[in-house]
């Protein structure tokens, strides 16, 4: 009889031990892998799917983000005898209306400045030389090299002639959506506030358990109410900054000083390339109306000094830090929806963004809010 070897937990496992191990996990993680690669090609496949089919997600899209802050905005109204679903579609009504009159407004401003572009070109490009000639002064005494105002501003009209017009043109005529997909806006914001009671309702019953649809309704309230909070206050804001940049161009002597602050209004919702395509229109309405370089430079100056008091002082301080998004995140995803949806898609950025945070806010808070009644 051979004799029975107990094992120690110290003795060391036995020759091939490990090869075994290895060759046992090996397809779990092979299907680990697979799984990864599954969910890898479904999101490259939504990606471009959204992309394809962006004149009809775009239009949608944007109508259910309206959508959800008109139906906060509505249930408000309950408290003082007005159904919900009655000033839910009011406000539908009021802000088609609204709509179209500000893309009426802006639209000509907007095609006129895209068409005089290439001439206010050089004029830029001379007053950007006027000041930058003390810099290639002392960078002339400094390398012994003569440079002359012929050759700067020789290479300053190629620089601004090397840009892509056609870009710059497409991306602020992106800012005009075309009908078609205005009138899909206006449809599905209308149906979606119509069925929104019901939408909502049959969502939060697709989960089986309690605890789920209490974590889906929390969901909804929180995300609802951040858009409508964020929405609300900024247009407030923006709406000063529109009617600071209209007594600015009227200042200036610009034409049309309610254009420049719809203009101003309407672009303040793009962080980053907002202001700074309103400052490049500021800038050219003042060059093509042949003003002095101070007479240019100013409004510029003013319509900036506003714009970063409003977003680094009264927005966060209005607010608060519950809102407060990192700058990087923004700009990635300003850069990311340009990219798959055109202008449009910058606008939608940060709601965007401040919807998958309050989601993801909500999925990991560990407080719980009570039911609605």
């Amino acid at each position: 009889m051979k004799d029975i070897v107990r094992r120690t937990p110290s003795d060391p496992p036995p020759a091939g031990g490990a090869e075994r191990g290895s060759e046992e996990g090996w397809p779990e993680t092979r299907r680990s892998l697979a799984e990864l690669s599954t969910i890898g090609l479904f999101v490259v496949a939504v990606l471009v799917a959204l992309k394809v089919a962006a004149a009809f997600v775009v239009p949608m899209v944007a109508a259910i983000i309206v959508g959800s802050v008109i139906v906060h905005i509505g249930d408000r109204g309950q408290r003082i005898g007005i159904p919900p679903l009655v000033a839910g579609l009011a406000l539908t009504a009021v802000l088609g209306v609204g709509l179209f009159l500000l893309i009426e407004a802006i639209a000509q401003p907007i095609a006129t400045l895209v068409h005089r572009l290439p001439a206010v070109l050089p004029r830029l490009a001379s007053a950007v030389a006027t000041m930058l000639a003390p810099f290639n002064n002392l960078q002339a005494r400094l390398t012994g090299t003569g440079i002359g105002a012929d050759d700067d501003l020789a290479g300053l009209e190629k620089m601004f002639g090397s840009l892509d017009l056609g870009a710059v043109a497409s991306f602020l005529g992106g800012l005009t959506p075309a009908l078609g997909e205005f009138l899909i806006f206006l449809a599905t914001l209308v149906f979606f506030v119509a069925g929104r009671a019901q939408l909502r309702r049959q969502s939060i019953m697709v989960f089986g358990g309690r605890e789920e649809r209490l974590a889906a309704i929390r969901i909804f309230n929180a995300t609802e109410e951040a858009l409508a909070r964020y929405f609300g206050t900024t247009s407030v804001i923006y709406a000063g900054i529109g009617l600071a940049a209209g007594l600015i161009a009227m200042a200036a002597g610009l034409p049309a000083p309610l254009l420049w602050g719809l203009l101003a209004f309407a672009m303040s919702f793009v962080p980053f390339l907002g202001p700074a395509i309103v400052s490049l229109a500021i800038a050219s309405g003042g060059l093509l109306l042949d003003h002095g370089l101070l007479s240019v430079a100013w409004p510029v100056g003013a319509f900036m000094a506003v714009h970063l008091t409003c977003e680094n002082a009264v927005v966060p301080a209005v607010l608060g830090r519950r809102f407060e998004i990192n700058p990087f995140l923004v700009f990635v995803a300003i850069i990311f929806w340009t990219w798959m949806w055109g202008a449009i898609g910058a606008v939608l950025a940060v709601p965007l963004l401040l919807i998958a945070r309050t989601v993801r806010a909500e999925l990991k808070a560990d407080a719980r809010v009570p039911l609605p009644s």
